[in-house]
């Protein structure tokens, strides 16, 4: 990790105008998780040295979709472009990252990459994700609505407020594989391989 983008392709003013005219069309309670997770993001950037303004824009944009319903993120999918996996299918949620994002380069014209994976991979990461992906993924887990109704998360909480982006992005996936076993839930394969792909960096990392 440690791609951090092209200063050239930060959010316009433009696509900021854009995104604040969607936002003021979300549910109360989900414009309250967008505006702590921002809160998040802005020290967690200071912490781990990443750019606030891609940071703040992305945790602005992530959930512009996650209160539409399955067959309003499944039809708004197909129609930006995006080829649903058979998890998706079966758990449309998973698309509401994909669908903002698809919807951030297609009406705001952001082309930013490191914004566009942020928004896209929120919810489950990816391999390879830049730093300001990482910090968009923490400062929405460790929302502290989040971390009070889930105590586990307190460790990845603790970890990101340590400056350890990396570790904690790890914890947060190992901690959220055990409870799906546990459970007899089923990962996401992107989330499995975020996870093998940190520890293959850091097995390579002390060989």
């Amino acid at each position: 990790m440690g791609r951090s983008g092209n200063l050239a392709g930060l959010p316009s003013t433009e696509a900021w105008l854009v995104l604040n005219e969607r936002l003021r069309d979300l549910p109360e309670r989900l414009c309250a998780h967008i505006d702590r997770s921002r809160a998040v993001g802005r020290e967690l950037s200071e912490l781990f040295g990443v750019d606030p303004e891609r940071v703040d824009f992305a945790l602005a944009a992530h959930d512009l979709y996650r209160a539409a319903t399955p067959e309003e993120l499944l039809s708004e999918a197909a129609r930006r472009g995006w080829e649903a996996d058979v998890f998706e299918r079966s758990e449309p949620l998973l698309l509401h990252g994909p669908v903002a994002a698809l919807w951030l380069m297609q009406e705001a014209g952001v082309d930013d990459e490191s914004v566009i994976e942020s928004v896209t991979w929120h919810t489950t990461f990816a391999p390879n994700l830049s730093s300001v992906a990482a910090t968009v993924f923490l400062a929405d887990k460790i929302d502290p609505d989040k971390v009070r109704r889930r105590r586990w998360l307190e460790e990845v909480r603790d970890t990101a407020y340590r400056g350890q982006y990396v570790a904690a992005v790890e914890l947060y996936l190992e901690r959220l594989l055990t409870r799906l076993i546990k459970s007899g839930g089923i990962a996401h394969p992107r989330a499995l391989e975020a996870l093998n792909w940190f520890r293959l960096a850091r097995a390579a990392a002390t060989t």
